[in-house]
């Protein structure tokens, strides 16, 4: 006996340890649970398609949430105890739930569907009678209603209002009633909303304008609005609160993000987990006694019992409810469409002719079957054949006529319906006439064979008979037509009256360039050409000065080889020649001895 209860005892305390969870999140289409250090301690996998929204009531130990992708519903529950799956609400064919929260209290569930502009209800109590689509709360004009909660103690619904022109939150009744704005100023557009009794407090995170956000916090009416936390770069979308924390689903980042309730003055959150496609719900397992601890409004809370897993069989959708469709009609008692011809998928939503004709019409035979109906130049089963494609050859341009008839229009030297045939170019001779004759021996006979060409046609072009050399071992006269014919051949074009012009103009060009060239280096070698004292002049500074002595010259400088006439001091002006020897003119006879003595050498310098 001592041994079965331990047994029940482990089996017990393995399957709390396995149902032990902090928060879960929607994914895809799985449900995961995980730890507050972000371990995942398990993962619900379903037939759903696309989880979005979630909620969670810890007196029924149950998850409420929304499958975008349903055939027949759109909110569910699950009962983590039984692992049971219910439809709670039947899917409308246009529809936006961006909201959903659940009052343990009076068992009732409440969304906003944004398309509708409207928020709607349901009660989940046992014997309850509710419209398959859910019945109309509220329905809005210009607002947009996003996010939801419910303040199960006081009996509000509270929500989030994200027209971008006036963005608020607001809250009323469970019947609609003392509808009021209790945050309007200094909000963009609040993404989710969360409340949380024990602190009394309203929770939401601002998706601001750009890149910026914001997780704040205010009292139930509004009053004493506090900024917990901005940041950049993050993309909230929806927000819970537990005892300690607040966490939301952040999709730039595509990870969940936790925050304490009292962060410090520049708070940092931490990143709890990443998720390789964008999570969406979010909900914290908050226990009942840690909400109403100390708080006198939660009595009827605090007197439900726990772990209540009854809910209304009256509230799950039949299977074909909610299943539309499109091209046909449902059948009796199953989740099943009959399609009308040329319709096909879940939904009879999907025309057999879509992107099914390439180049063409599609209709739909009597079989059902799609048919094209091709455009002029395609052909195949899809019209995916282009006729034209490899019709012409030799690079020939490919054209439909009037009659839809493919025709080749041919470039280069080629001719033919596909421009397969190169062009033939017929020549043009002057009639010719061949007489055999021999000196030595006459013949008897005498042969004269004349070749005539035909005149040129209109595309021949222009052609000349070339010469060519008899040969010597046979006489002209002896050769066949044939033979004589090969003696003509086709001669150059001729002139061009674009390409010869261009050639003879860069001829004239290139040779003025090139006398220009020529003049140019022979006057600058002339002009390197510098003369030179080929007699040497011997200096003596202890004489009498170079105009008392004509045969010698005074100079003071160092090198004077490759000095001018004008620079040499041997040569002096006339003006500086002293009066008493003007008579024998000694400057200009210095000048023709030093003229004389100047030679101009062969290399220049």
């Amino acid at each position: 006996m001592c041994k079965t209860q331990c047994v029940l005892a482990l089996l017990a305390l393995s399957v709390g340890v396995a149902h032990s969870w902090d928060i879960a999140v929607t994914s895809g289409d799985r449900l995961e649970f995980f730890l507050s250090n972000g371990t995942k301690s398990q993962t619900e996998e379903s037939q759903f398609r696309d989880l979005t929204l979630l909620a969670y009531d810890a007196v029924h130990n149950m998850l409420l949430f929304v499958d975008k992708q349903s055939d027949n519903a759109s909110i569910f529950s699950f009962n983590i105890t039984s692992k049971k799956y219910q439809s709670l609400v039947a899917k409308k064919a246009y529809e936006n739930i961006q909201g959903l929260a659940f009052d343990p209290v009076k068992g009732l569930l409440f969304w906003t569907d944004t398309n509708d502009r409207s928020i709607y209800w349901i009660s989940l109590k046992p014997g309850y009678k509710n419209h398959l689509y859910g019945n109309l709360l509220i329905k809005m004009d210009d607002e947009l209603p996003r996010a939801i909660a419910v303040d199960s103690c006081r009996g509000y619904v509270y929500w989030t209002n994200t027209n971008v022109k006036k963005p608020t939150i607001e809250r009323a009744l469970y019947d609609g009633t003392k509808r009021e704005v209790i945050v309007d100023n200094n909000i963009y557009m609040p993404v989710s909303l969360a409340i949380d009794q024990q602190t009394k407090k309203l929770y939401w995170a601002d998706d601001r304008e750009g890149i910026h956000y914001s997780i704040e916090s205010a009292d139930l009416d509004g009053t004493n609005r506090k900024t917990l936390l901005t940041g950049i770069h993050h993309q909230p979308n929806t927000l819970t609160v537990s005892k300690d924390s607040i966490y939301w689903v952040d999709w730039g980042f595509k990870s969940v993000w936790q925050l304490p309730k009292n962060p410090p003055i520049e708070p940092e959150p931490v990143q709890i987990s990443s998720f390789p496609e964008n999570p969406f719900g979010i909900a914290a397992n908050y226990k009942i006694e840690d909400q109403i601890q100390g708080i006198e409004e939660c009595q009827a809370l605090k007197s439900l019992p726990q772990n209540n897993t009854e809910i209304s069989d009256s509230s799950n959708v039949p299977k074909d409810v909610g299943l539309f469709c499109v091209h046909g009609t449902k059948v009796n008692g199953k989740l099943l469409c009959k399609c009308t011809l040329g319709y096909t998928g879940d939904r009879c939503d999907i025309s057999v002719c879509q992107n099914y004709c390439f180049q063409g019409d599609c209709g739909v035979n009597d079989k059902g079957k799609p048919e094209c109906r091709c455009n002029a130049g395609y052909s195949g089963q899809r019209c995916e054949v282009n006729e034209c494609h490899g019709y012409c050859l030799n690079n020939g341009a490919c054209s439909l006529n009037e009659k839809n008839e493919r025709e080749c229009q041919c470039i280069g030297d080629f001719e033919g319906s596909r421009c397969e045939t190169p062009k033939v170019f017929t020549t043009t001779t002057m009639p010719t006439t061949t007489a055999a004759t021999t000196n030595s021996t006459p013949s008897p006979t005498t042969t004269t064979t004349t070749i005539t060409e035909a005149p040129a046609t209109a595309e021949t072009n222009t052609s000349c008979q070339c010469n060519n050399t008899d040969s010597e071992d046979e006489p002209r006269s002896s050769m066949s037509m044939s033979s004589q014919s090969a003696i003509i051949e086709t001669c150059g074009d001729g002139w061009d009256s674009v390409r010869d012009p261009i050639i003879i103009i860069l001829a004239i060009i290139c040779s003025a360039l090139f006398l220009a060239c020529v003049v140019l280096v022979t006057k600058i070698l002339q002009l390197k050409k510098r003369p030179r004292i080929k007699k040497r002049i011997i200096v003596n500074k202890n004489v009498t000065p170079m105009t008392a002595r004509p045969d010698q010259c005074e100079i003071t400088i160092e090198n004077c080889c490759n000095m001018n006439i004008c620079e040499t001091p041997c040569f002096e002006p006339r003006s500086t020649i002293r009066p008493s020897l003007l008579d024998s003119k000694p400057g200009k006879e210095e000048k023709k001895n030093l003229i004389a003595n100047m030679e101009y050498p062969d290399d220049p310098y």
